[in-house]
């Protein structure tokens, strides 16, 4: 574990926004020729696995390696047991802990697969983990697959699934000083909007765990002046919708809410994650560790590995408060936590 802080520090050192991965893709793939093993690089994404054997289960751990944009004036700092860097909790830190159990696991009782890869903070359809799972059917062994996201060192498990659309009102332009020559586009979406205010959250549970649905709007586009009758509003709407609803039915309840008012047109949208919690390898790390359990409030690559039939866990040192925050940083001792946990259960 002695390089485990040295490698978190040189992860946070390389910039690598989404987009901008070869830097952090050359330095773990340097990194990985150092090990007996087969290592599977695509553009800036890299599998790397020893031969599996047949008489052991299979796991498989993961990571991506971009960041979201942002600011840290402490790069590569330690201050008050703290590391400070871009991509610290969102998830360099679990990177690090991913090449410390390559390096330092010897017999382990499991195969693992580790996958490192690209552009996971942008549009579900440009993500660099489905080329891996198209072309390469290595991930689709696994027994189990574990996300080092961000979570406290709690599990968590599933994740929301998550939707955005363009809700475009049309109207038709005139001068505001002579409204009536017009149709004002944003003041038809009054009701529409109404509505939305009132979706407040809904709780849905699966094994005692409770997921809230919520639907909002986030942004909005409109054509026009200050002093001119817009004829088009358009309102980007999210929803970020449970577990074991499919996305043809989150699609159906944005519909309803807009009620042949508007015109909708989807533009990104990525699935639910299964509850895996009767996977059997699953239970063990429970009863092994006793931590805690929480449902995954949000959307994490456990949706898509979802719909490969993989079953998948959050399970990662980083803070998820301090996700896609300024000047992030991650706790020393929840990093090292994490290392000893997954350490333990995976050596034979």
């Amino acid at each position: 574990m002695e390089n485990l802080i040295n490698y978190l520090v040189d992860l946070v050192k390389i910039p690598s926004v989404i987009g901008n991965e070869k830097e952090i893709a050359d330095y773990v793939e340097n990194f990985l020729k150092k090990f007996e093993g087969n290592i599977v690089r695509y553009n800036n994404s890299i599998i790397f696995f020893k031969d599996l054997d047949k008489s052991k289960k299979t796991i498989t751990l993961l990571g991506h390696l971009d960041t979201v944009p942002g600011i840290n004036d402490f790069t590569g700092q330690i201050i008050d047991g703290k590391i400070y860097g871009l991509g610290a909790s969102d998830m360099k830190s679990g990177l690090a802990v991913m090449m410390s159990l390559i390096e330092n696991l010897k017999n382990t009782k499991y195969n693992l697969i580790y996958v490192f890869y690209e552009k996971e903070e942008g549009p579900y359809v440009e993500n660099g983990l489905e080329p891996l799972l198209q072309n390469y059917d290595i991930i689709q062994k696994s027994d189990l697959a574990i996300a080092l996201e961000p979570t406290n060192n709690k599990i968590q498990v599933g994740c929301l699934g998550t939707m955005h659309a363009w809700v475009i009102f049309e109207g038709k332009r005139a001068h505001s000083a002579r409204p009536w020559e017009g149709e004002n586009a944003i003041h038809k979406s009054y009701k529409f909007l109404e509505r939305l205010a009132n979706f407040g959250y809904r709780k849905v549970e699966f094994y005692g765990l409770s997921y809230y649905e919520v639907m909002n709007a986030t942004m909005v586009n409109y054509s026009g002046g200050r002093n001119i009758i817009p004829d088009k509003f358009e309102i980007n709407v999210n929803y970020r919708f449970a577990p074991g609803k499919s996305i043809e039915q989150a699609k159906k309840e944005l519909l309803d809410i807009v009620n042949n008012e508007a015109k909708v047109e989807f533009t990104d949208i990525s699935p639910s994650g299964k509850v895996p919690l009767d996977n059997q390898i699953l239970k063990d790390f429970i009863s092994k560790y006793n931590l805690p359990i929480e449902a995954k409030q949000a959307w994490t690559d456990v949706g898509r590995l979802s719909q490969y039939n993989i079953d998948a866990i959050n399970f990662g040192p980083g803070d998820t408060a301090q996700a896609h925050q300024k000047n992030e940083y991650v706790s020393i001792d929840s990093v090292k936590r994490n290392y000893e946990i997954l350490s333990n259960f995976l050596s034979d």
